[in-house]
This record gives structure tokens, C-alpha cells and sequence, in this order.
């Protein structure tokens, strides 16, 4: 570990040590408490691979109505939207663990701590991004975030993965599957998506059900580390300060 690395996490231990509220003692790895810079530093991480996470669509930047997206190429990939066309025709940045599993645990998502300019308490998500600089960081952590084609990203809202019987193929050629409030991802994706629950877990004490954590132990075996993997975990490392060793290990 380089010195400069060194001093930077002795930052976060001094400045971050506590949550808001007092409510854990939760060790922030970085410097980034900003969702939307995120995204837009992850675009800088994905420059020269610029291709989906579950159905390996390729997208393009765009100018639309005077913002840039990612506009998804479906002919590259064989993607037909399921129900909603518009929102599969742009790329969302997607929590793979969900804001959900990470935000519902803190006391400004499940009480009403804010208050609106009109003095209209709130809570939840909203709120959360306001005051809590815990879920600010959890919400910004780029190891966490993967372009998604947005349809998908809407669709599989905060649900757990898993196994579903049957290969219903609702979104064309692309192997994801939603029913019952669970997410089935293809093969070659599941052991990222392992990897970055236990990258959450280990550094925010995001929690694994058992049940989970089994399926998830299966599929980091089943589903090895690759050069894109691990190209990506290096590339947010430079610029996010912290080392996801779950992808690279300390002493490589």
C-alpha cells in the first residue's frame, strides 16, 4: 500500500468514523459521497467497453432533448423491450446491491428526518441523499454501479437474485429473466454480482441472508474472475481510492 493511499483512508477514518445519528461505526473507504458524479465518472471507467451488463448490448452517447445518454444499439444484441420501449432505449446505472438493501437499514429512510421548503416532513431515499453521509457514500460506491439497459434496470427494482424455472426470454434474445420478485441474471455475470455483494457487505455491513450468501458462494466458484473484471476493478481503484479485494487481492 502506497503512502499516499495510506493517508487518505486515515482521512476517512478520522472524518467518517461515525454515521449520521450514531446509528454504526462505519468506516467510509472514500472520498466520493455523490451519486450523480458517480455515474458520470463510471462513463470515464467503461470508455473502451461501452457494452451492458445483462444482456451485452452495445450503447452509444448521444445528445437527447440537450442531455447526453447512453442510447442502447438492440440489433447488437438481440434485445426486444418487454413492455416499456422508451426506457429500453437508454443505459441507468444499476446498484447491483439496491439502494433499497443498503438505505432501509438507516434511520433517515425509515423516519421522517427531513423537511421539504414547504415544512413537509420525509424519509426514504430522498432524504437519506440529503443528510446521511453513510448512504451517500454506499449510494456514490462505484464498484457497486454497472450499466444497465434501463427497462431491466426498472424492472428488477430492488429484488433479490436467484434461480427461475424456465427460460421465458421476455426481453428478445437477452437471457434475464424477472417473476416473483426475483432477478435470474446469465451465467457468465453471476459471479460479479457475487462478488460485489460481498465487496458491500465486508466494507458498509450491508447484510447477506443466508440464503443468499449460499447461492452467491455457488456462483463466485462456478463464475471465475475475468480480465474485464478485473481491468474495471482497477480502473475505479485509481479513482475511487479503495481496493475491492473480493476482484484483486491486497497483495497483488
Amino acid at each position: 500500500m502506497n503512502v499516499k493511499r495510506l493517508l487518505l483512508i486515515i482521512v476517512f477514518i478520522l472524518i467518517y468514523s461515525l454515521s449520521s445519528y450514531g446509528e454504526d461505526n462505519i468506516t467510509v473507504p472514500h472520498f466520493n459521497t455523490s451519486f450523480t458524479k458517480s455515474k458520470k465518472l463510471m462513463e470515464q471507467v467503461y470508455y473502451d467497453y461501452q457494452i451492458s451488463f445483462y444482456c451485452n448490448c452495445k450503447y452509444n452517447y448521444e445528445l437527447v432533448n440537450k442531455t447526453v445518454k447512453g442510447v442502447v444499439d438492440e440489433k447488437s444484441c438481440g434485445y426486444s423491450p418487454r413492455k416499456n420501449k422508451k426506457m429500453g432505449m437508454y443505459i441507468e446505472w444499476e446498484h447491483i446491491v439496491p439502494a433499497w438493501a443498503f438505505g432501509s437499514t438507516r434511520k433517515c429512510w425509515r423516519e421522517e428526518l427531513c423537511t421539504a421548503s414547504r415544512g413537509k416532513k420525509y424519509k426514504g431515499r430522498k432524504c437519506c441523499a440529503k443528510i446521511d453521509n453513510i448512504f451517500k457514500a454506499m449510494e456514490a460506491d462505484m464498484y457497486n454501479l454497472f450499466p444497465a439497459v434501463g427497462e431491466l434496470n426498472a424492472d428488477r427494482k430492488h429484488y433479490h437474485f436467484g434461480i427461475i424455472a424456465g427460460e421465458d426470454r421476455e426481453y428478445g434474445a437477452c437471457d434475464f429473466e424477472v417473476k416473483n420478485k426475483i432477478a435470474e441474471p446469465k451465467e457468465d455475470i453471476r459471479g460479479d454480482i457475487a462478488r460485489t455483494y460481498f465487496y458491500m457487505e465486508k466494507t458498509y455491513n450491508v447484510k447477506i441472508s443466508d440464503k443468499q450468501r449460499k447461492l452467491f458462494e455457488v456462483w463466485d466458484k462456478l463464475d471465475k474472475i475475468d480480465k474485464w473484471e478485473i481491468e474495471r476493478a482497477k480502473r475505479i481503484e485509481k479513482i475511487q481510492g479503495n481496493r475491492n479485494t473480493f476482484v484483486i487481492k491486497d497483495d497483488e
